[in-house]
């Protein structure tokens, strides 16, 4: 299992006040995931690299900016499971506070994917000015950006823990059941991840099976720790 401790070539900066650490390990699934952009030349390769570290670093700070907001102190995270926006809630904090929170990284998101768009759409007016591979690796960036913030976004919706989908499904089943919620939420989470996973294994997406299963096992354990 890959750890989140801190290494010499981690990546540190800080954007609006809030520090970020970026795990060497982090390129590893951009990587995996890109791989086969190699071949079409390296240059599409360290655009998909951009396009992945951008879109993940601006979800964690829909979820970040908006616990600041709420006077929190956050920090960010980037790993190789994705990326982690934290930060210490107190006394103050609220249910609709942390939906909120969970909602902005998803927002962000959307956000990225509609400015994404809508720059495609004026690509034409910058065509001749540039060389055609330059134009087309340029292209093929905004591409990426349009799919992995689309598709990344609706995926984080779903119901399943730890998505941000999950956490809001948590928030809402504990509201209703305090004593059982979480274990409703897990199961939700549980049932859903299966279906995914086993439609994935149908259509040949091992990858994709192997990440989904990983969620389905964790929301069982969740659900087993609280007597499923």
């Amino acid at each position: 299992m890959l750890s989140t401790a801190p290494t010499p070539y981690d990546f540190r900066f800080t954007l609006f006040g809030i520090p970020v650490r970026v795990s060497a390990w982090f390129w590893l699934l951009g990587s995996l995931l890109g791989f086969d952009l190699v071949k079409s030349g390296v240059e599409y390769f360290i655009a998909w690299l951009v396009v992945v570290f951008v879109s993940v670093l601006v979800h964690e700070f829909g979820h970040a900016l908006v616990a600041k907001a709420f006077g929190y102190t956050p920090r960010i995270l980037l790993y190789h499971f994705g990326g982690l926006a934290m930060y210490e809630p107190d006394s103050r904090y609220t249910r609709t506070k942390s939906i909120a929170v969970t909602l902005a990284g998803p927002g962000a998101g959307f956000t990225l994917f509609a400015v994404a768009l809508a720059c495609s759409f004026g690509m034409s007016f910058i065509e001749g000015s540039m060389s055609p591979k330059a134009f087309h690796v340029l292209d093929q960036a905004l591409g990426y950006l349009i799919i992995v913030n689309f598709v990344w976004s609706v995926f984080n919706l779903l119901p399943i823990l730890p998505l941000d989908g999950g956490n809001v499904c948590r928030e809402i089943c504990t509201y209703f059941s305090p004593r059982n919620g979480v274990r409703l939420a897990a199961q939700i989470g549980a049932i859903l991840a299966g279906v995914i996973c086993a439609w994935c294994l149908t259509q040949q997406m091992f990858f994709n099976a192997m990440l989904i299963g990983s969620l389905c096992a964790q929301n069982i354990s969740i659900a087993q720790q609280r007597n499923w």
